[in-house]
């Protein structure tokens, strides 16, 4: 009998954006005035997936993420140039799923069509919210309606594969009006909706504005208020709270490449900043990898040495065990015992896991522990709070 090959999921990181949004913290370039050298970053980019994908070819690709940055700025040919060298070192296999991130502008939605016949069979769209003045201050350049527009084209090009990301928590957002934003951003949805609280992080435009006392954004009670409200709202409409900020009406509609991440699974990043997870096919040791983070650094290193890579390191049994926790239980299906001892080394999350801890999270209904699977996973409850409760259960 052949043995099933190991899956692995691949991460393509497009730095580049025609605006940088003043809350968002990920790794980004604005595009430069003399614009973008296509063919120079799809090249180096070739040439880190063949260094990267080559001492994996036993596997088989599950996934393809295309995020950023903006992606959707690329050209749709280089898209499809990418998809299929990737193809070609690692299969992919017959139901793989590969995603592209997109801005609802104008001049991204026009092509669709042609990132379609590249390959991509998911499109993910950031909208983050439909209000055209929280849009203008944050620095989008779309409105509300734009947003809701380029779903509905997306549906009839990728109809149950789309999806986008919405954002609550924006300055002077009140309850009712998060209520009405939603209702409609339900109205429009496909199978799939990404949903987060806005979070300020240190280092960007908000940070500053925030601690300067020139944004007031809507108190922790409100918040809280409002991520309920969304859970609610959701189940109502037949969506499925299966991660902490992501929502599906459908199990075939949940992200396979990001639950690839969660369950533990292998991945390779390629481009500025990407992140990579894998067990060395030679030593069996589980490497985590990080590429330079500064662009031009990044294509300079891909065509001398053919990898950007700027650190890379070995991931000892405290550091995998812990992550193993914290992704599984960042989803309502929980990590099963299966899962984490073969991560583990075969210790079971009964004799690592604080159980005095996990008891009192049991008991208050924040976790429940599925005995005919052994598995631990999170009340709907306790996924509001999980980072919390991580830090009292993990040794």
């Amino acid at each position: 009998m052949v043995a099933a090959r190991v899956p692995l999921s691949l991460y393509v990181h497009w730095p580049y954006c025609s605006f940088l949004c003043k809350f968002c913290a990920f790794s980004k370039a604005r595009v430069p005035s003399q614009g973008v050298d296509h063919e120079r970053i799809t090249n180096a980019l070739i040439k880190e997936l063949r260094t990267s994908l080559a001492p994996h070819k036993d596997k088989e690709l599950r996934s393809i993420y295309f995020g950023g940055g903006t992606p959707s700025l690329s050209l749709p040919r280089n898209i499809g140039r990418i998809i299929d060298e990737a193809n070609k070192l690692v299969p992919l296999t017959v139901d793989a799923e590969v995603t592209l991130e997109s801005n609802p502008t104008l001049a991204e939605v026009a092509k669709m069509r042609d990132f379609k016949q590249a390959g991509v069979n998911r499109y993910s769209i950031g909208i983050q919210t439909l209000d055209d003045e929280s849009l203008r201050k944050m620095g989008r350049l779309h409105t509300g309606a734009e947003g809701l527009a380029a779903v509905d084209r997306a549906k009839t090009l990728f109809p149950g594969r789309v999806t986008f990301d919405m954002i609550f928590g924006f300055e002077s957002q009140t309850l009712r009006q998060w209520q009405a934003e939603l209702e409609t951003a339900l109205n429009h949805a496909d199978r799939h909706i990404s949903i987060y609280q806005l979070t300020v992080e240190p280092g960007t435009p908000l940070f500053r504005d925030q601690r300067a006392q020139r944004v007031v954004l809507p108190s922790d009670d409100v918040q809280a208020q409002m991520y309920e409200m969304t859970v609610d709202m959701c189940r109502a409409r037949g969506f499925r709270h299966y991660e902490v900020s992501s929502y599906a009406s459908h199990s075939s509609a949940e992200s396979m490449h990001n639950k690839g991440y969660w369950h533990g699974q292998q991945w390779v990043g390629i481009g500025p900043s990407a992140h990579s997870r894998f067990t060395d096919p030679v030593s069996g040791r589980r490497i985590s990898s990080v590429r330079i983070p500064d662009t031009r650094r990044w294509v300079q290193q891909c065509e001398s040495v053919g990898h950007g890579t700027g650190k890379e390191l070995v991931v000892g049994d405290v550091e995998a065990k812990q992550e193993a926790v914290v992704f599984g239980l960042r989803m309502l299906d929980g990590i099963s015992d299966q899962c984490f001892m073969g991560i583990s080394g075969g210790q079971p999350l009964k004799s690592y896991l604080c159980m005095d801890r996990v008891q009192y999270y049991i008991d208050e209904g924040h976790l429940l522990w599925h005995a005919p699977t052994a598995c631990l996973a999170p009340t709907e409850r306790g996924l509001q709070v999980i980072d919390t409760i991580l830090l009292e259960i993990i040794p």
